[in-house]
């Protein structure tokens, strides 16, 4: 159950959002850029061969580097001129959402949820300059494969962050990476241990590489997790003062 003072936050917050916010459109939005940029870089391919598709991997594995940095080093601490993300993030998202209550309760709650449109929108921009590098270096097409990844990164890390703020299902008990980001994302989102616990929310390579995770296991282990709770960290039951997702199986 959660605390009166979430309660009231959730209160305040849903009064002040804007009238004419919409939801469903705020994802359609996202999307919708998204999609249609992936289409469009795909346009761009010609004579690719096989091999400039294995920059998927380093650029992959930085892009789940770069959301932990990101969310560890301003999402959770104030930067000069980034204020804006560290009160949307710290000051707003984790007073909504708590380890006590994670769940939307309507789709207008999906204003503290998604990030605005454009920040995709930056985020695409930003991967211009390491797809430059890749078109100098390889090919032009692995330039437009490397736009392709970073594009679809950014929608996989929305619709897992999502998963992790909806309701239980059966299915998504069964669906492997997002029953694992759901337990690791509900640990964040306890006040006690979230500024430096658990800040992956697509896949936990980055939490088990610099030694952020609440668990104490491989990386497959980390990856395939799901709810379990069997390998927390000694102490980090203690630390987080309440069970885990993992501890309700």
């Amino acid at each position: 159950m959660m605390s009166d003072k979430q309660a009231a936050f959730r209160d305040t917050f849903r009064h002040n959002i804007e009238t004419w916010y919409s939801g469903p459109l705020h994802v359609v939005s996202i999307y919708a850029i998204g999609i249609g940029g992936i289409v469009y870089f795909a346009t761009g391919m010609t004579g690719t061969r096989w091999w400039d598709w294995l920059v998927v991997i380093p650029i992959f594995l930085s892009c789940n580097v770069f959301e932990w940095y990101l969310h560890k080093r301003t999402m959770h601490k104030r930067v000069r001129g980034l204020g804006a993300i560290y009160k949307r993030h710290t000051i707003n998202h984790h007073q909504f959402f708590s380890s006590d209550e994670m769940r939307i309760d309507a789709v207008r709650d999906y204003r503290i949820v998604f990030f605005p449109p454009y920040a995709l929108v930056a985020f695409m921009a930003l991967s211009v300059a390491p797809a430059a590098i890749a078109w100098g270096l390889i090919s032009a097409s692995a330039g437009w494969i490397v736009m392709i990844t970073t594009t679809a990164f950014y929608l996989n890390y929305e619709l897992f962050h999502l998963t992790c703020h909806v309701d239980e299902r059966r299915y998504l008990r069964a669906l492997p990476f997002i029953n694992t980001i759901r337990r690791h994302h509900e640990v964040h989102h306890n006040q006690r241990v979230m500024m430096d616990t658990n800040l992956n929310l697509t896949y936990p390579i980055a939490d088990w590489l610099f030694g952020t995770s609440d668990l104490d296991r491989g990386l497959l282990g980390h990856i395939f997790n799901g709810y379990s709770g069997a390998h927390l960290k000694k102490g980090m039951a203690v630390a987080q003062g309440k069970r885990t997702v993992g501890a309700r199986s």
